[in-house]
């Protein structure tokens, strides 16, 4: 549940008046501590209530005076009016996000400069004249054509408030740059200027680090889980978990002392202990009495005598009882039992190791990924089906149609691999709060700190800048124990840098369009993920995902008519009834789509509807789709079944590469001349088949 700040008026803001007058704000938030008009620094994030978000703050000092109270009154209106102005390039009524409101400051900033050197007083003096010379300048200074059509929108913006802005800020009547589109005036995008795309992660470096992921929550989150919950239990026994006021009765001292010592005896343990300097062993007091639940100083007033002579070892740190059992391929993955110091740094591994396996295998937007509760993961034992239920953020609207600050619940759950599932569980054992993924995993003080903690936000999930810390992380421990153990088993850097949350997705559309059949650790299929994620709720069109697949098909069908051109262009043979119709698609394609940019997943999802794009690649043959002359069962208008694929259907096309693969096909198929009549029949009829394709192809279609 939100709070508001306090109720909202219509009157110009004073020095004291809140930022967030009118906006909702996080249920912990005390309003009283809310950021100022008067301040030049704003702080927006009680109002971002996604908590894996990273601060949000406009600082106003580097815009000089008397410009800055102007731009920060401008500000505070796009924060609380509560009917926004209406823009060509927005939908009206909707007003900005807070994100989006602390991204309006940089253009307006970068206008002031440019008007201030020119000697403007007031932008009632950007005439058409001036607004044509700024866009000159924007273009000279060789910033993004990104950067620059934002520039374009905010001084269209700023226009649209010219009647209750400052007067310093007001721009004349008449519309900016008379309305024209953006594209008119920047121009297109140039083929050196590509819209920006996160960059898929590598198979030589995702390959081995999904492995160990996986190995981790398969298989050495049953040593993690046991040794994390003993030093969950342990830690809790500490002063700063009892409730103020509560003492520590020292009743049954002994018999508990006893009964810990029978306890790491049982597990091969002496006492919690530390080496001093002259090499001899001293028990860890404190730790022991949070063991037994009493005081360490009792423990070391009264019971010296009876620990020495009990002959029990004082080991040299503290170590938990459950022990580690699991092997990496017959390698213990850790010696001995774990430290107590130790096992949190492990429960950090294994919850990244969570993370990995749930953005690679689900498709889901990192927000949603971070922003998981306990109990999302549903099962349905009817259908075998794992089903996720989240927070969503984006595309989530309020009802006045703008955003909706706190997000939205998905109405359809995203359809899971079982690895996810069984991820998601183990990430719900490692936490005993509301999120999944927190910022820390360490059991929370019960009584209150006297230690000043300064928080920057008040999101209690990771951000995706930690999360990418984190996988940095794990990939050290890995490549660590590989180099002291000598195992094959490393995961490289990247080729494009950090491995960053937001690429998972990426990379997981990219194999599911260019690898179907290809197989990844855990003999896991990308065509059996192709089933969970684009055919189960997480496809349909709110999740984002088909876009980001439509995406990775529009550049696989543009490399594969690249290659196809390349290969006609250099003598290439293609045979069989579509030949010609192969090679007609392949040239158009080149013509049509010649350095074509596109901005966004559904624009892609377009432009695969044009008949010259409906080539596929098959197992020894190209398909150029056709509907009407299509013989696969299953066909559609969406393309052919290549798993249905009929040896007499006219959409049929082969070339050199095909040939190569149906030669390898020939070479596999068995000499069984003993075998029964029918079986040998059906492979003689194969083998003629494929023989009769091959020499066909020989005597060259095209």
């Amino acid at each position: 549940m939100s709070t508001h700040a306090i109720a909202p008026t219509r009157k110009a803001p004073l020095p004291g008046t809140p930022v967030l007058l009118s906006r909702p704000l996080r249920p912990e938030i005390d309003p009283e501590t809310l950021s100022r008009f008067g301040e030049d620094r704003w702080d927006l994030t009680p109002g971002i209530f996604e908590d894996h978000s990273d601060s949000t703050t406009i600082n106003f000092q580097r815009i000089p005076q008397p410009w800055r109270n102007a731009v920060k009154e401008y500000l505070w209106q796009l924060i609380n009016e509560e009917a926004p102005r209406a823009l060509a390039s927005a939908r009206a009524g909707v007003r900005c996000s807070l994100r989006s409101v602390s991204f309006v400051k940089g253009p307006i900033e970068r206008l002031i400069i440019w008007a201030r050197a020119r000697g403007l007083q007031s932008f009632i003096e950007m005439d058409a004249a001036r607004l044509d010379e700024y866009l000159a300048h924007l273009a000279d200074t060789g910033v993004s054509y990104g950067s620059r059509q934002h520039s374009v929108a905010e001084v269209r913006r700023l226009w649209a408030y010219r009647d209750v802005v400052p007067h310093r800020l007001a721009m004349p009547q008449a519309p900016p740059w008379d309305d024209a589109p953006a594209r008119e005036l920047l121009g297109g995008r140039s083929k050196e200027q590509p819209h920006n795309r996160t960059p898929r992660i590598s198979d030589a470096t995702l390959v081995p680090l999904l492995t160990w992921a996986i190995r981790f929550v398969e298989e050495i989150s049953s040593d993690i889980l046991p040794n994390f919950d003993e030093y969950s239990r342990i830690l809790k026994g500490g002063a700063r978990y009892r409730p103020v006021g509560q003492r520590l009765y020292e009743t049954r001292r002994r018999e508990k002392l006893a009964h810990v010592m029978g306890q790491h005896r049982a597990a091969g343990l002496g006492l919690p202990g530390r080496v001093l300097p002259d090499g001899s062993h001293e028990v860890r007091w404190a730790h022991l009495g949070r063991l037994t639940g009493t005081l360490g100083s009792t423990h070391a007033k009264y019971d010296r005598p009876f620990i020495e002579a009990s002959g029990i070892r004082i080991d040299h740190d503290a170590y938990l009882t459950p022990g580690c059992t699991a092997t990496i391929d017959g390698i213990p993955w850790h010696k001995g039992p774990m430290k107590y110091d130790d096992a949190l740094g492990y429960a950090r591994l294994l919850l990244t190791a969570c993370y990995v396996v749930t953005a690679y295998l689900s498709g889901m937007r990192p927000g949603e990924i971070l922003n998981l509760t306990a109990g999302c993961l549903l099962h349905d034992p009817e259908r075998n089906q794992w089903t996720v239920r989240g927070t969503r953020w984006k595309g989530a609207t309020g009802t006045d149609g703008g955003k909706a600050e706190e997000g939205a619940p998905r109405a359809n759950p995203w359809v899971v691999h079982p690895l996810v599932a069984q991820a998601i569980t183990v990430a719900e054992k490692l936490g005993d709060g509301r999120l999944l993924f927190p910022r820390s995993i360490r059991p929370k003080e019960t009584r209150p700190s006297t230690r000043k903690i300064i928080r920057s936000r008040p999101g209690q999930a990771l951000t995706a800048t930690q999360m990418a810390l984190d996988i940095a992380s794990f990939m050290e421990w890995v490549n660590d124990f590989c180099h002291r153990h000598n195992y094959p088993g490393t995961i490289p850097n990247d080729p494009d840098g950090r491995i960053t949350p937001s690429r998972f997705r990426r990379t997981l559309a990219w194999h599911i369009v260019r690898r179907p059949r290809g197989l990844v650790a855990a003999a896991i299929q990308y065509g059996h993920i192709n089933v969970h994620v684009t055919q189960g709720y997480a496809g349909n069109y709110a999740s984002g995902f088909p876009d980001e697949i439509a995406f990775e098909q529009w550049l696989e069908r543009i490399d594969q008519a690249v290659d196809l051109e390349a290969y006609l262009d250099a003598g290439g043979h293609v045979s069989g009834p579509a030949a010609a119709e192969l090679a007609r698609r392949v040239h158009a394609t080149g013509e049509k789509f010649s350095g074509k940019v596109l901005l966004t997943g559904r624009q892609a999802r377009k432009l695969l509807e044009d008949p010259v794009l409906q080539v596929h690649p098959g197992r020894g043959l190209h398909c150029v789709f056709d509907l009407a002359k299509a013989r696969c069962i299953t066909a559609t208008a969406e393309g052919p079944d290549l798993s249905e694929c009929q040896p007499s259907c006219a959409n049929i096309a082969r070339t050199g590469q095909d040939i190569d693969e149906l030669r390898a096909r020939l070479e596999r198929l068995p000499d069984d001349s003993l075998a029964p009549s029918i079986r040998h029949q059906r492979t003689t009829t194969i083998r003629e088949s494929i023989q009769g394709i091959i020499d066909t192809h020989g005597e060259g279609t095209l």
